[in-house]
């Protein structure tokens, strides 16, 4: 519906120029032409169009991990670190280029970041929302899931935003629903504003691990989570 529209306008306004142009010298037509292609062209840049739904909004993000601890490690040696710093990364572009979001990580590197320095930071921030991300393991390497997480006594903002991302994560991935859930975890128990903590996918999972390893697959997981953000706060992705 908005490229039909899009191109509805934009047609419009080359006719209109073209038609106004014929009472003007040669030269002056063909620059009036050339100004409405230009202008019609740029109408074409429909990331700008959504731009800005989250101004003003500021979201921390919290990459698990890091440094000396790399996390879950998978089968075939892919550290847990690793993957959640990527898909944190996608995330923060979704929210930053699609929303207009203000964003700040805990690590844009693979180092070394305490808890409490990333619970810290994201309160001195002031942050509006936190949301950290890991991906979990299991000794049942069979096992796949997508699970998100909520500190136990969490207000009702952080329950949507914990049910909206976990929707758009379980039907963007496409793995079995381990449910909405609630834990006592460090960075969800000491936050100040409305937190989560996605474990998307199992890396323990062989099959899940292959697929981590693919930019394009992570990318898909961070742009999810950034839908459900964007569900939570109603504003169109």
């Amino acid at each position: 519906m908005k490229c039909t529209r899009l191109r509805i306008a934009t047609r419009s306004l080359q006719a209109s120029v073209i038609m106004r142009a014929t009472y003007f010298s040669t030269t002056s037509r063909i620059a009036l032409i050339l100004l409405a292609l230009i202008s019609a062209s740029s109408l074409l840049c429909l990331p700008a169009l959504a731009k800005g739904s989250l101004e003003g909004v500021k979201i921390f993000i919290d990459p698990g991990h890091g440094g000396p601890d790399p996390g879950a490690v998978g089968p075939s040696g892919l550290h847990e670190a690793d993957v959640n710093l990527r898909v944190s990364s996608v995330l923060a572009n979704c929210l930053r280029e699609y929303g207009g979001a203000q964003v700040m990580m805990s690590r844009t590197d693979d180092i070394d970041v305490s808890l409490g320095r990333r619970v810290t930071a994201a309160n001195n921030w002031r942050a509006d929302r936190f949301i950290s991300v890991h991906h979990n393991a299991s000794l049942n390497r069979d096992y796949n899931a997508t699970e998100t997480y909520v500190y136990y006594y969490a207000d009702r903002t952080a329950v949507d935003m914990q049910e909206k991302v976990h929707r758009r994560v379980v039907e963007g991935l496409g793995l079995r629903d381990g449910q909405a859930r609630t834990a006592g975890f460090y960075v969800l128990r000491y936050t100040s504003m409305p937190a989560i903590l996605t474990e998307a996918s199992y890396i323990s999972n062989p099959y899940e691990e292959a697929r981590l390893k693919d930019m394009g697959y992570t990318w898909r997981e961070g742009y999810y989570i950034y839908l459900g953000i964007a569900d939570h706060f109603g504003v169109a992705p």
